[in-house]
């Protein structure tokens, strides 16, 4: 019998080989589940060590009734699905894993600025119709801006991208320095100069009470009729009902969309009415490697905090002030 036991509450019908494999490491058993409730949650993880999360929220509710949890980690980068003040009163370690992925957003973010400017939609579409229809406007890329709203490890491979076909980079983030943006050639600039000064606008920063409805009705009244906006970051930070009537009387030139609020995307979505939108389901995370290690970086994370040591990255950093790890050997 194993010392420990983990439950990923909404599995799914997932196979889990490499979070089993990290989590031998610390004589953990991993137990599938499909919660959809707290009551669900609550009676799948009332004896559970740790947690494993995709997507459903988990609440104060689930961290009250399972005292013997001692770390919940995320499938993701993004951490708003769980209650982090729950989570640190309950002395729980919430991990995410932020080293998966990277690459493969930013190229996600970068294609849909190509694929819009050079309209590939309407011309997969035309020519699949045998039609040779009149070419839209489109600038020629190189020379134009593009601002990116938040300026993390996203972002940063993203302007590494835009910057080899000839875009300047703009950003803006509150709370990195600017010599932080300066030595990759981006300067860094207001929210509003941004929007107002960009040709391509892509929004990289994480959904929570300071970012949600970031870019709502007055923010897409700045963009230039011209611009057009990409967000693969979490639905919810861009206001979908605003977007949807910037698009409907032309303020702004198209968008691409990787990620709703909520989801999945309806197939009935007013945003989907628009041939000049470019939609994807929330895919920009994946090629075969990134789920690989991401699967890899779950199973590591809860395995290190069972064993009682420093994972990689601790998403409520005060709760190791009531919480003793130790830095881990191998790193």
């Amino acid at each position: 019998m194993s010392t420990y036991t983990v439950v990923h509450i909404d599995a799914r019908g997932q196979p889990h080989p490499r979070e089993e494999a990290e989590l031998a490491k610390a004589d953990a058993a991993l137990v599938s589940a499909s919660a959809s409730t707290p009551e669900e949650m609550i009676e799948a993880a009332k004896e559970a060590d740790g947690i494993l999360s995709s997507w459903q929220p988990v609440g104060r509710e689930v961290f009250t009734a399972c005292p013997s949890v001692k770390v919940i980690v995320r499938y993701g980068i993004g951490f708003d699905n769980i209650d982090l003040q729950a989570a640190t009163e309950n002395e729980v370690v919430v991990c995410n894993i932020t080293d998966y992925c990277i690459d493969e957003v930013a190229t996600h973010a970068v294609s849909m600025v190509l694929a819009l400017n050079r309209k590939l939609v309407l011309h997969n579409n035309a020519a699949r119709n045998g039609e040779r229809q009149p070419l839209p406007s489109s600038g020629k890329l190189r020379g134009e801006t593009i601002g990116l709203v938040g300026f993390g490890n996203i972002a940063r491979a993203a302007a590494v991208r835009a910057q080899a076909f000839g875009l300047n980079v703009v950003a803006c983030d509150p709370y990195i320095a600017e010599g932080e943006a300066t030595e990759r050639g981006v300067e860094l600039v207001s929210l509003s100069e941004l929007l107002s000064g960009s040709d391509y606008v892509s929004v990289h920063t994480p959904l929570n009470e300071e970012t949600r409805g970031l870019i709502g009705a007055e923010e897409l009244a700045l963009m230039k009729p011209s611009a057009y906006l990409v967000t693969t970051c979490r639905g919810g930070v861009v206001d979908e009902r605003a977007l949807y009537e910037a698009l409907k009387e032309e303020r702004i030139a198209g968008a691409g969309i990787d990620v709703w609020d909520p989801e999945p995307v309806r197939q009935d979505h007013p945003l989907l009415e628009f041939e000049n939108v470019i939609a994807t389901p929330h895919s920009a995370y994946f090629s075969d490697e990134s789920v690989l290690l991401l699967q890899s970086r779950v199973g590591e994370a809860a395995a290190d905090v069972l064993r009682g040591y420093l994972p990689r990255n601790v998403v409520n950093r005060r709760v190791l002030d009531r919480v003793e790890v130790a830095p881990h050997p191998d790193r």
